[in-house]
């Protein structure tokens, strides 16, 4: 069974629940936390209304390195947002691999109600009640009243009232969804020989007080479902009752101006009957009440015994049913230049993604845009138009973000060639290699030095300078032998040769150690020096590498967007011309039910003619 909810659901947004209570914790008073940037920022989508985007977050973040900390809460938003683009399928999924993880029953809870939604909107009524079935009373009140509302229906269904009395019951008084629970329960039962209990309910409604539109619509249509269902039962002055109550202004008026005609004229008033009916006939001639009072207008006087009057009305209604068959076929000659789509933008229907398009002219369809906005089914597919231009924005701003990007990638790779000098010369492989041979060599020698005992090998370079000075010396008391005496001299010389090169031997293990440590260090040093140009060398070419990836992976996203661009710019065609045949079909359909009108009223016409000739 189709709810008031459901099939007003475009118009009046009345099924939106918002997802920060849908993801809530358990406790209705506990807030819910934002941990995870790419979960954050899909939210912050969301809420702009921006779905697509949110879902390409989503999508993103599943990819990124970094881990995510609310991967059970992404994965129900995800679900949610494909939910809301009916793609059943994917969000059902994505529901039942939630189920399979060790999550708490609360968290089930809430993928236990939005599977028990999908299958509901899909008309499978038994397994969505075995799954609000499922639901413990723990969840937060929005979705726990939106529960029961979901309950009441599907026990409408079944046409077991008392349960669905009591589901309602359990909606919260102050929640919307108490209000459309009640509507749907009186429609059924005014309809299902339960008048007197339906017309209690609708009767509260009717006189409601009212903060919002959406109420103000709720409220007149329960009016209007009340007043038609009591002049089917022949009460017309209790119709007229509930159709006082509906605004004027209001989007129902026609319909309550037209039934208010009929029940002055089932109460015999027929002066009363045609105030409501002209007022109809200069309020709007393409509107189906009007239509109808056109005939209604005439078969009054015929009541009346005014065949003159009769005669007049049949006359014009005759006349003005064949200018709108007349403009009804300009209107699909517009429609088949595509002057419907046009009509939706200039009126805000669509949103063409700038706000600097230019505004078209109008248009002669525009007038019955409100005619082919009351059917689910354009309502539906003019949202799927809506939906496809927003894909095809969000490539064309993909696409026209790409040179930037390249631009980018140019300005980096070309830094990075102005440094590679620099990172050649800190990764000169030659220069570290002549060092590690000169290490060798040093060890060699120290090792050489070792086994030797070759102490005079690590006297400092001082100590090797006085050493010279000595050896000099001793030449020069050399030569001075046999000339002069010189042997103060040599022993002075002897003792200072003594004394170095005792302290040089006897400092010989210190020494020793010292150069073994300095080997060491300088091992360290050079091994960090090899493993840092290793290392540069590694992000050298790891830098080159990527640069050609990120070109590569760029110049395949290029190709890959004007491919879905592409994709999507001929399923955007394709979605208009399917609108615009679907708005064909409705027009058509007018005209066949406007032509059947003007048949009547010339019969009658004819009939009165022959009345009048043989009077």
């Amino acid at each position: 069974m189709k709810s008031l909810c459901k099939s007003f659901h475009y118009c009046l947004g009345i099924t939106a629940v918002l997802i920060g209570t849908t993801i809530q914790a358990n406790e209705p008073d506990v807030e819910h936390r934002v941990e995870d940037l790419g979960y954050g920022q899909a939210l912050y989508y969301y809420f702009q209304q921006n779905e697509l985007a949110a879902i390409t977050q989503l999508l993103v973040a599943r990819q990124g390195i970094n881990s995510q900390t609310q991967i059970e809460e992404s994965e129900l938003l995800l679900a949610d947002l494909y939910y809301s683009y009916g793609l059943y399928r994917a969000a059902g999924t994505l529901f039942s691999r939630l189920l399979g993880k060790n999550t708490s029953i609360g968290f089930k809870n809430r993928v236990w109600f939005n599977l028990a939604r999908l299958n509901y909107d899909q008309g499978q009524y038994e397994l969505a009640k075995e799954l609000l079935a499922k639901i413990s009373d723990d969840l937060p009140a929005v979705i726990e009243s939106e529960r029961q509302y979901l309950l009441t229906n599907l026990y409408l269904d079944d046409r077991n009232y008392q349960q669905a009395v009591n589901a309602s019951q359990r909606i919260s008084s102050d929640s919307v969804w108490h209000a459309y629970a009640d509507y749907n329960l009186g429609v059924s039962m005014v309809e299902n020989n339960q008048f007197d209990a339906g017309k209690v309910l609708l009767d509260k409604l009717g006189e409601m007080s009212v903060n919002s539109n959406e109420m103000a619509a709720l409220r007149d249509q329960a009016n209007l479902a009340l007043g038609f269902s009591q002049l089917r039962r022949s009460n017309p002055q209790d119709a007229l009752t509930n159709l006082s109550r509906i605004r004027l202004q209001g989007p129902l008026s026609h319909e309550a101006l037209l039934g208010a005609g009929w029940a002055w004229s089932r109460l015999g008033n027929f002066d009363n009957a045609l105030v409501p009916w002209l007022e109809l006939t200069r309020v709007n001639a393409i509107d189906a009440a009007t239509q109808e009072a056109l005939l209604a207008i005439p078969t009054a006087f015929e009541q009346n015994q005014d065949k003159e009057l009769a005669v007049q009305y049949y006359e014009a209604a005759a006349n003005q049913f064949g200018l709108q068959l007349e403009t009804l076929d300009q209107v699909v000659g517009s429609i088949r230049q595509s002057e419907l789509i046009a009509a939706l933008l200039q009126n805000d229907l669509i949103d063409g993604g700038s706000r600097f398009d230019t505004i078209p002219p109008p248009s002669v369809a525009t007038p019955y845009l409100h005619i082919l906005m009351a059917s689910e089914t354009f309502q539906r597919e003019v949202k799927r138009y809506q939906e496809l231009l927003d894909m095809r924005n969000t490539l064309v701003h993909w696409d026209s973000n790409l040179p930037t990007l390249n631009l980018m990638l140019v300005e980096r790779r070309n830094n990075f060639e102005q440094k590679l000098p620099l990172l050649k010369q800190s990764n000169d492989f030659q220069r570290l290699a002549r060092l590690r041979r000169s290490r060798n060599e040093f060890s060699e020698k120290l090792k050489n030095i070792e086994k030797s005992h070759d102490y005079l090998s690590l006297a400092s370079v001082e100590e090797k300078l006085q050493l010279q000075r000595l050896d000099k010396i001793a030449s020069s008391l050399d030569k001075l032998d046999g000339r002069k005496n010189t042997d103060a001299q040599a022993d002075m010389h002897r003792l200072l040769s003594g004394l170095l090169i005792w302290q040089i031997s006897t400092d010989f293990a210190p020494r020793y150690w010292k150069s073994k440590k300095q080997l060491q260090e300088l091992d360290r040093a050079l091994l960090k020096s090899e493993q840092r140009a290793q290392s540069l060398h590694r992000i050298t070419n790891l830098s080159r590498s990527r640069f050609s990836e990120f070109e590569h992976r760029m110049d395949g996203q290029a190709r890959k967007i004007k491919g879905l661009y592409q994709r999507v710019d001929k399923l955007v065609k394709l979605q208009e011309e399917h609108i615009n045949q679907l708005a064909i079909k409705g027009i058509q359909q007018q005209q066949t039910h406007i032509a059947k009108l003007r048949l009547n009223s010339r019969y009658s016409l004819a009939r009165l003619y022959d009345s009048l000739v043989s009077e």
